[in-house]
Order: C-alpha cells, then sequence, then structure tokens
C-alpha cells in the first residue's frame, strides 16, 4: 500500500519529483537510481508503524504515512511539504490503483496529523527537513 500510495502522490502532485531520482519510498538511499548522490531537494513516503484494524471491517485500515522532505532553504523546504499537505490532507473518495501491490485500495478520508513541521534547522548538511504525518483510511472495495 504504501508504494501505491506514494505514486499516487507523484501522479497528481505536478511537482518536480522523479521516482528514485529525488523521490523514495520507506527510505532515503546514499545514492538515486542514476548511482548519484540523492539530491539537496529529496522527498520520502515513510510507514513506520503498521496500520490500525477493525474487526468488522476486515478490509479496512487506517494507514500512518509519513512524508519527509528537505532542502537547501527553510521556505523551500516549508513550500514542497506545504504543496504535498493541500493535496493530502483532507482528501476523500480517491481509488488508489494497483500501482505496485496488485491491490485496488479505496481511501475514504486522508486526514494530516498536523501540519508540516520542521525537523532541523539545518541539519548536518545544512539542509532543511519538514515532515507531516496523515493517516490514509482505507478499504479494499
Amino acid at each position: 500500500m504504501l508504494q501505491d500510495v506514494a505514486l499516487f502522490i507523484l501522479s497528481h502532485s505536478g511537482l518536480p519529483w522523479i521516482h528514485g531520482e529525488n523521490f523514495f519510498v520507506g527510505a532515503l538511499p546514499i545514492k538515486n537510481i542514476l548511482g548519484l548522490p540523492t539530491p539537496e531537494r529529496t522527498m520520502v513516503i515513510l510507514g513506520r508503524v503498521p496500520a490500525a484494524l477493525v474487526g468488522e471491517l476486515p478490509d479496512f485500515r487506517a494507514k500512518p504515512i509519513q512524508v519527509w522532505n528537505r532542502n537547501k532553504t527553510y521556505l523551500e523546504a516549508q513550500e514542497d511539504a506545504e504543496q504535498i499537505f493541500a493535496i493530502l490532507h483532507g482528501a476523500s473518495g480517491w481509488s488508489l490503483p494497483a500501482f505496485v501491490s496488485g491491490t485496488n485500495y479505496y481511501a475514504w478520508t486522508v486526514d494530516a496529523v498536523g501540519d508540516p513541521a520542521p525537523l532541523f534547522n539545518p541539519d548536518e548538511k545544512r539542509l532543511f527537513e519538514f515532515s507531516t504525518n496523515y493517516l490514509f483510511r482505507a478499504s479494499i472495495p
């Protein structure tokens, strides 16, 4: 489900994110698919905790997802996080095509737990990092 959500974000953002070059799923690699160090402007979709399940609804999941990003200035990193926030927070009624998982999910609602927040200002590489946590409430139709 995590990769399907990530590819859905990519296909709906209209932003210059390229999967494997500056947009990653699950972890931030040292090098991208081109064999180059990951760029300053980077986004990672993370699923660090398991989804909550409801016994009466066996196909339902409430999946927490973290969107982490960085950029060379505070304002650029904040803008990247805010653009994804505008796409995801409060969204409802999305079909997540089975890009990778082979399972079609229906996203009932997507809510941010809070607004995009800075993590490092700056980090050891002089880059600014932001994080936003979302809850995808989805089921298999």
